[in-house]
């Protein structure tokens, strides 16, 4: 067998040189236009302001962790990067930094085997934790349970009704929905925001679906443009109404406002792939009554 190969993956090599994994039966790219770990720093580390929330501002709150919903594991860059915040964090500050949590969704583990493989092709996993972590399914910092990393694997719309612990941040990057539709179904999204409805949660992730976007809205999350990264001139924030306004998040972020609205009217693939005919009209009135449209929310942008 080709050792490049795993079951429906294989080893890509971007023209830039770096090394990334690639579904052989769509031919999408995990993380395609930067490396990995660029990519992963960028749009999901740095625009979450994850260090910013992983500092202690108050003592009070300085043993309660921050809770990571990774979404989609794949290779592990994204959970990665975000130990290394809190590894670079611990180090280069005499503030306290708060336990770091990691809840990693994952329904096929070959694309991290692989990667794991050729540590030459992908050296940021040449570190503690990955062989424990598919071994056992977890790991845990050894200097004390600072940073824990747990794996849940199967289904993620299955596995978010398993009674766990709310997310302060998601990191959402699954496939797209030609290779994975559930993920971006509206029910899924529903089921996330009622995880974490009544907690200061942001969602952090590639797309600019407006059918994706749609579906956050209509579930009750507050949607806003997030930063481009590489080829993308930007990025989607889903966030809850709790999250707006909270004092640890520091961010303004740009709300989509009613000109969006109105592209979405004009869109042929206006609704997540399991809004049917029948469920269309229900759909439609849910998201144009959404409050985002029309009261504006302290410490937020529209457009």
């Amino acid at each position: 067998m080709d050792s490049l190969v795993l079951g429906e993956y294989s080893i890509h090599t971007a023209r830039e040189g770096f090394s990334n994994i690639i579904h052989r039966a769509s031919g999408e790219i995990m993380h395609a236009r930067m490396h990995p770990m660029q990519e992963a720093r960028t749009l999901y580390v740095e625009q979450s302001a994850l260090g910013n929330l992983l500092l202690a501002h108050d003592e009070s709150f300085a043993d309660e962790p921050v809770t990571l919903w990774d979404v989609g594991l794949g290779a592990a860059a994204n959970a990665i990067a975000a130990i290394e915040c809190h590894e670079k964090l611990s180090k280069s500050t005499t503030a306290r930094v708060r336990p770091l949590h990691i809840l990693s969704f994952e329904n096929d583990l070959d694309p991290l085997r692989l990667a794991a493989a050729h540590p030459d092709r992908f050296d940021y996993l040449r570190r503690p934790g990955i062989e424990s972590l598919l071994l056992t399914g977890s790991w845990r910092s050894p200097s004390g349970p600072r940073v824990t990393w747990r794996l849940v694997e199967g289904s993620f719309p299955n596995s978010i009704t398993a009674g766990l612990p709310a997310p302060d941040v998601i990191y959402y990057d699954l496939f797209s929905q030609k290779t994975h539709a559930e993920a971006w179904e509206f029910e899924t999204f529903r089921r996330l925001y009622s995880a974490c409805a009544d907690h200061a949660s942001e969602l952090f992730t590639y797309t600019v679906s407006t059918a994706s976007r749609a579906g956050m809205l209509a579930a009750g999350f507050h949607v806003a443009r997030g930063s481009g990264t590489g080829p993308k001139s930007e990025t989607t924030i889903a966030l809850t109404s709790a999250a707006i306004g909270c004092e640890l998040r520091k961010t303004q972020r740009n709300l989509l406002g009613t000109d969006w609205l109105a592209k979405w009217e004009r869109s042929t693939a206006k609704f997540p792939p399991d809004v049917d005919g029948d469920a269309q009209n229900a759909f439609e009135h849910t998201l144009k009554a959404h409050p985002q449209f029309s009261t504006p929310a302290a410490g937020m942008t529209r457009g």
